[in-house]
């Protein structure tokens, strides 16, 4: 994280129930706060903006995760760009990702070819769907270059040689989390804080 203070050890926890729906065995810890993540973002499109002046930008967010983060990041942006989108499955119903990185929709070349693209992603955890997207971006669509921006940089899990150019939020702890984009089997990404799962244990 760059200048964005939290520490997320002294998040708050509770059960994940209530205005979420039932979860019985797991609670959530809140690692950042709506109001703490609308102040990241804020710091992050005000690092990112000296970085994009007089060239020809477009914003591409990796669906859907991204969608929720980006939609927030590009409001600090200055006014200009292009926006277009890229999907690439991993994970499908689980915890973990389960298959090969896979482009499944990629963005107009138009939009891309020649241009500085900022690749936009929730969490960059093992690398294989950043490391994918920048590939496809500069190999195949012919990016002039490509900046990568995640809401969380989770590097206990990387196995690819690859690195967020910026982020909002540098998780050292292995968590599984959801909110602000984050989903598990594809809910909770609509929550406005950043949780943390953690299985809930009986006494």
């Amino acid at each position: 994280m760059k200048d964005f203070p939290f520490n997320p050890s002294t998040g708050t926890a509770s059960a994940l129930h209530l205005e979420y729906g039932p979860m019985p065995e797991y609670q959530r810890r809140v690692l950042l706060s709506q109001e703490q993540v609308s102040s990241g973002l804020a710091s992050l499109a005000k690092r990112l903006r000296p970085r994009l002046v007089a060239k020809e930008v477009t914003v591409i967010p990796i669906m859907g995760g991204a969608m929720i983060f980006c939609a927030d990041l590009v409001r600090g942006l200055d006014p200009g760009l292009v926006l277009d989108f890229l999907r690439i499955q991993t994970y499908g119903s689980s915890m973990s990702p389960q298959r090969e990185a896979k482009v499944q929709w990629h963005p107009e070349r138009c939009n891309v070819e020649g241009r500085t693209i900022v690749l936009v992603d929730d969490i960059l955890d093992t690398g294989r769907t950043m490391t994918e997207a920048r590939r496809y971006l500069l190999e195949e669509m012919d990016a002039l270059e490509v900046i990568c921006i995640v809401l969380v940089d989770k590097p206990a899990r990387r196995d690819c040689e690859i690195q967020a150019d910026d982020c909002v939020l540098v998780v050292e702890e292995d968590l599984f989390l959801i909110g602000c984009g984050l989903d598990w089997d594809g809910k909770y990404r609509n929550l406005p804080e950043l949780c943390a799962l953690e299985a809930v244990v009986e006494a």
